[in-house]
Parts: C-alpha cells; sequence; structure tokens
C-alpha cells in the first residue's frame, strides 16, 4: 500500500507540486535511475534517500557534495534524520522541499481560534472583544452607551436615544459631553481591535454599531 507521506515542493524545480514517498528506499538525485530526479550540477548522483521502518520516515545523505539540510542544519554523511510534519528539506541549495506526514498532521491538537467580534455579558456588566475580557472594565457610562448600540446593530442610534439609555430620560446633556463619551468608547474598543471601527457616527443622525 503506497506512504501518504510526501514532500511539498516549496522552491526550485516544478515548485508547487508534490512528491509522493510510494516505496522505500526512495532515492533523490542526478542519476536517471533515481526516484526523483533532480537535473542539476550541484547534485550528486545519489544525493539522498529516505527510509522507512514502517513507523517513521528517515532521510540520510550517503555523502553528497553540496550537501543535504534540514532546517538549515547539514546533515553528517550516513546520518539518519527522523523527518518530522513540516521539515524543510534544502538538496545542493537547488531547491527546498517541506515534509508533509497527513497522518502526524491529523494527530495534532486543533488550535482553537478567538471568536471574533464583540460580545456583551449585561448580566455582568462584561465585554469580550476577540475572546478576550476588556480590562480595566468600562466605566458604567461607556458600558451603558456599547449595550445601547450592541442591542440595535446596524442601526442608526439617536442623541436623545443615548441621553435617555446613559443619563436618563429629560436629563439636559451636551453634545461635547456625547462626543467625550463616545471618544473615549471608541479608543477602548480599538486598543482591543485595531483593525475594526465598532461605533460609526453618521453626521447629524446618530451612532451606529457594526460587529465583526
Amino acid at each position: 500500500m503506497p506512504s501518504t507521506q510526501r514532500f511539498l515542493i516549496k522552491e526550485g524545480p516544478n515548485a508547487g507540486k508534490t512528491v509522493e514517498l510510494a516505496h522505500f528506499p526512495f532515492t533523490i538525485g542526478r542519476a536517471r535511475d533515481c526516484d526523483y530526479v533532480l537535473d542539476s550540477t550541484a547534485i550528486s548522483r545519489l544525493h539522498a534517500r529516505c527510509t522507512s521502518d514502517h513507523q517513521n520516515i528517515y532521510l540520510e545523505d550517503p555523502g553528497s557534495t553540496n550537501g543535504t539540510f534540514v532546517n538549515g542544519r547539514r546533515l553528517a554523511p550516513g546520518e539518519q534524520y527522523r523527518l518530522r510534519a513540516g521539515d524543510e528539506v534544502t538538496f545542493g541549495q537547488v531547491c527546498a522541499w517541506v515534509f508533509d506526514d497527513p497522518a502526524t498532521t491529523a494527530q495534532i491538537a486543533p488550535v482553537r481560534l478567538p471568536r471574533p467580534g464583540l460580545e456583551i455579558d449585561e448580566a455582568a456588566a462584561r465585554v469580550m472583544v476577540g475572546g478576550t475580557l476588556l480590562y480595566p472594565p468600562l466605566s458604567p457610562n461607556q458600558f451603558a452607551l456599547l449595550a445601547l448600540l450592541a442591542a440595535n446593530p446596524g442601526r442608526i442610534v439617536t442623541r436623545d436615544e443615548v441621553i435617555s439609555a446613559v443619563w436618563g430620560a429629560g436629563v439636559e446633556v451636551s453634545d461635547q459631553t456625547i462626543d467625550a463619551l463616545v471618544s473615549r468608547l471608541r479608543r477602548r474598543l480599538l486598543e482591543a481591535d485595531p483593525d475594526h471601527d465598532y461605533i460609526i457616527t453618521r453626521r447629524g443622525f446618530g451612532l451606529m454599531f457594526q460587529n465583526r
């Protein structure tokens, strides 16, 4: 049964293609009888070989002139290096291959990515941005404004609605006070997520919230 291991050609001839390790030993070199031929004077007739013990794949340089390198380190002649997924192999500085082992890769625990965007927990007065708790917490007025906007995504929230939610209905609040509050809240959110503006100002109309 053919091996599932392979190399991905990163640089050099046939970049972007794959080299399937269908049997062992698998030979690499300039000689026409090699399993994979690298037609360059910098490559020895038998430059390198891959072997297997049915569990691991080993790379060996039998003594090439210009060397076989793994992750920048030249292999000693006759050294058997156990390949690991992601290892970058260079043959005589002619081409670079990356070892790919799907079986090994499948065993790697998946990386848990943070949830994008902003989440708000009104009961606990907490705000999460990109899966990270916003700290220090927002001031009560900042939180009240954000809660109002987040509850109305994509809709323009008027000045009167902001005053009612933050300070209370019928309270006289200047435009400068509202602008200062919006500016402080916007700055806190941009510090947590510099690549996204959650609060959009519609001049003459009000504010609008857009989540990621």
